[in-house]
């Protein structure tokens, strides 16, 4: 009997030990679910996990289109940021019946420019289409002091001092500027929705951007770059101007900005080959830019 009532003892804590076991599990997966749902998958986090994402990377591309009285552009960027810093771009531009493609390669020093193709109605005297053909592919180039704010570095500087800051910048660097921007509610995430953009999943974040803040943020990271174009600006100007309104489009798994729109079809940006910093070969042969833009001038 004994026996008997050992074996029954025994096998009972065996079944209550595995349900023990099974009830860990559950609670287990259910602490998981409610982390990815409140915390992982949270809005705001979503968003400045992305903002970190974009001042730690070696290069992304961002591609921008607009479409505004009857003019049209867009602009293809590749931005390294890895070692040298530089932007390899492609621009077309359509307006007044005049379309004008260019590439570009921009640095914090220098910048190579060259046109790709001119195709415009403006007529010479003899009726015909004005000849650009004899200026297509030659490389203009100018250069600069380090960041200074000339004609010069403005590709470059433009990519990188957005509406969101891009960099390679150390961890405190970044860390301090996440803080600040934080504190001081630079941006804040109003709401959410799931959608399907260029091809995956992402979450489209409205947020609001005080512009106070901004231009105190965006001179801290100019510190940071070396860039000296927003010293003469004073952040208190924009202190009563109301929060800009920007959708940001975002994958929750990668992080990875995606796109980031104004809310019309006349300033979108999208973003991608976030980490891939390609080597640029720069020109062998080229002009100054003011001797190219002398040949333009004399086309007749």
């Amino acid at each position: 009997m004994a026996n008997k009532l050992i074996k029954k003892l025994e096998q009972n804590e065996d079944i209550n030990i595995r349900l023990f076991v099974i009830g860990g599990i559950i609670l287990f997966g259910i602490s998981i679910g409610l982390w990815i749902n409140n915390i992982y998958l949270n809005s705001t986090n979503i968003f400045w996990a992305s903002f970190s994402n974009n001042l730690r990377t070696n290069g992304f591309t961002k591609t921008s289109t607009s479409n505004n009285n009857g003019s049209s552009l867009k602009q293809v960027v590749q931005l390294g940021l890895g070692g040298e810093s530089n932007a390899h771009s492609f621009t077309y531009l359509t307006q007044s019946g005049t379309t004008v493609a260019t590439e570009e390669i921009n640095s914090p020093t220098y910048e190579y420019v060259r046109y790709l193709n001119i195709s415009a109605n403006s007529k010479n005297n003899g009726g015909t289409t004005k000849g650009y053909t004899k200026i297509l592919n030659i490389w203009g180039y100018s250069s600069s002091s380090k960041a200074s704010n000339s004609q010069t570095t403005q590709t470059f500087y433009q990519s990188v001092l957005g509406i969101l800051p891009f960099g390679n910048l150390t961890s405190d660097q970044s860390n301090s500027l996440i803080s600040f921007a934080k504190s001081h509610k630079v941006y804040t995430v109003n709401s959410s929705k799931s959608a399907t953009l260029n091809g995956q999943t992402v979450d489209k974040l409205s947020v609001s951007v005080d512009l106070k803040g901004y231009v105190e943020l965006m001179q801290k990271f100019a510190g940071y770059i070396h860039y000296t174009g927003l010293d003469g600006i004073s952040p208190s100007l924009y202190a009563k101007r109301p929060p800009v309104k920007i959708t940001v489009s975002v994958n929750p798994i990668s992080r990875n900005l995606v796109q980031v729109s104004n809310g019309t079809i006349t300033g979108t940006t999208d973003y991608s080959g976030f980490g891939i910093d390609s080597p640029i070969k720069l020109p062998s042969k080229h002009i100054s830019l003011n001797q190219l833009q002398a040949k333009i001038q004399a086309i007749k």
